[in-house]
C-alpha cells in the first residue's frame, strides 16, 4: 500500500512538473500566438481566447463561465497586467500576443474593482492586431 501510495504521489509530481515546464517554455520562446479579446472587464481587466493550436493547453482554461452572466467561453486566459494592457482593444478584435514574466511588466496602481475573469492569468503583451 505504501508502495502504490508512493507512486502515486511520484505520478502527480511529473504530471505538475510538466505543465510549469509549459508555461516557462511559452514565456522563454517569446513567440507570438494568435487570439481574440472575448471580455472586456473593469479596470484593465481582460479575458482572451487563445486561437493558436501551437500554445500548450496546460496553459489557458478549456472552457470557463462567467458567472455574471453566466456565458462559457473556451479555451480562454485572463490578463494580469491591467495596466499595460491597450484600452483601444474592442472585443472580439483577432490580435497576437506573447507572454512575458512578471519582472518584466512595469507595475502601476489599479483600481480596486473586480471582473470575473480565469483562473489562468498572465502577462499579456500585444505583439500586433489584426487588420
Amino acid at each position: 500500500m505504501i508502495r502504490f501510495l508512493t507512486i502515486l504521489i511520484l505520478v502527480f509530481h511529473l504530471m505538475s512538473c510538466d505543465k510549469q515546464q509549459d508555461v516557462q517554455q511559452v514565456i522563454s520562446d517569446s513567440a507570438c500566438y494568435k487570439g481574440k479579446l472575448v471580455l472586456v472587464g473593469l479596470c484593465g481587466n481582460a479575458v482572451v481566447q487563445v486561437l493558436d493550436e501551437l500554445m500548450p493547453a496546460s496553459f489557458y482554461e478549456a472552457t470557463w463561465k462567467d458567472e455574471s452572466t453566466g456565458i462559457t467561453y473556451q479555451n480562454v486566459i485572463g490578463n494580469t497586467n491591467h495596466c499595460n494592457f491597450p484600452a483601444g482593444l474592442k472585443e472580439n478584435e483577432v490580435f497576437y500576443f506573447r507572454i512575458n514574466r512578471s519582472e518584466d511588466i512595469e507595475s502601476c496602481f489599479t483600481c480596486k474593482a473586480v471582473s470575473p475573469s480565469p483562473e489562468k492569468r498572465h502577462f499579456i503583451q500585444i505583439c500586433e492586431t489584426v487588420k
